[in-house]
């Protein structure tokens, strides 16, 4: 019995700490996002650049991650985890799995990579109210049409 108890003992202390990885990876991300923002197409950026997300990741583990992020002009001004009770007004809800958000992350080029996992069903975005449906599907199309022209 001893022997089954201290493994589940470590794999419950250690679970927490997996989820805490991905934040802190995202963190990082997050920085090297705000020092290119800069570069992003001024269509995305006016399209996109206010936003309050509520980001859910379903860890390795199978547990729920919510983050919340808001962005202002296209930077990332607020990027914290919050408890799923956490209450603001997200104007969109994106879910996705540990290893999507990582292959995103990890990859040369995360835009396009972000972009196949959006088209294939591994991210799913929810805008939140009638005004922010109509702003993402003019993104969808724009987006669409950059993909087309070869702009991304």
């Amino acid at each position: 019995m001893k022997k089954i108890i201290v493994p589940l003992m470590l794999l419950i202390l250690l679970m927490p700490v997996a989820s805490a990885d991905i934040v802190n990876d995202l963190d990082v991300k997050v920085n090297e996002y705000n020092e290119n923002a800069d570069y992003l197409p001024s269509y995305l950026k006016s399209l996109l650049g206010d936003e309050v997300i509520k980001l859910v990741i379903v860890d390795d583990s199978g547990e729920e991650i919510y983050i919340k992020a808001v962005t202002e002009n296209a930077y990332v001004t607020t990027f914290e985890e919050v408890t799923e009770d956490t209450e603001f007004d997200a104007t969109m809800v994106i879910g996705a799995s540990e290893g999507t958000v990582r292959s995103v992350m990890d990859s040369e080029t995360p835009l396009e990579t972000f972009v196949e996992a959006k088209d294939n069903g591994d991210i799913v975005i929810e805008p939140v109210g009638f005004v922010n449906n109509v702003t993402y599907t003019v993104a969808n199309v724009v987006l669409k049409i950059s993909q087309l022209l070869g702009l991304i």
